[in-house]
């Protein structure tokens, strides 16, 4: 059962990963697609929504960040002092993964929800909008946060368990 459990965290993280990272390719062309019609539209006379593409491209770039973060976690792909860390062995560095995981990982997510959640919540109420004419709604990716952050500590329960799981395994 636990087992399954940590595989549907990882499939889930790569998943939603796999989700972020065509994402920036979206974002990419956002903002390319931006900077040609600044320069293009006075030449083909139109007048595009340039503040809603920019709104695009920074909304784009929020939900790969946040939903990216569980992926990195997953994957080891995030920073870490590695001069450090790969000359532990793997016992060690198991037990700095549960120290970093239920330490300091964890608290913070709970930090970070605990103090976004008003935002989240007033944007949401409120249907908060862009502040510039022709931007976008901005309350669906302030949406992204709590969701993000979820994300993040289920990948962080999942490899504190992993983690510990590994300190408990007699040695090879």
């Amino acid at each position: 059962m636990r087992d399954r459990v940590l595989d549907w965290a990882d499939r889930m993280s790569a998943a939603i990963g796999w989700l972020s990272a065509r994402l920036v390719v979206v974002m990419v062309a956002a903002g390319a697609l931006g900077a040609l019609l600044r320069y293009l539209a006075p030449l083909l006379g139109i007048t595009p929504a340039l503040n809603a593409i920019g709104d695009v491209q920074w909304m784009l770039f929020s939900a790969v960040f946040l939903l990216g973060a569980a992926w990195a976690l997953a994957e080891d792909a995030h920073v870490r002092v590695d001069v450090l860390y790969a000359r532990l062995s793997p016992r060690r560095r198991a037990l700095v993964d549960l120290i970093g995981a239920v330490g300091l990982l964890l608290p913070f997510c709970a930090l970070l929800l605990w103090a976004s959640w008003p935002a989240v919540v007033e944007s949401v109420a409120i249907r908060e909008a862009a502040l510039d004419a022709g931007g976008l709604p901005r309350w669906p990716v302030k949406l992204l946060v709590p969701l993000g952050v979820l994300l993040l500590a289920l990948q962080g329960v999942a490899q504190a368990a992993k983690a510990a799981v590994a300190l408990r395994a007699p040695d090879a």
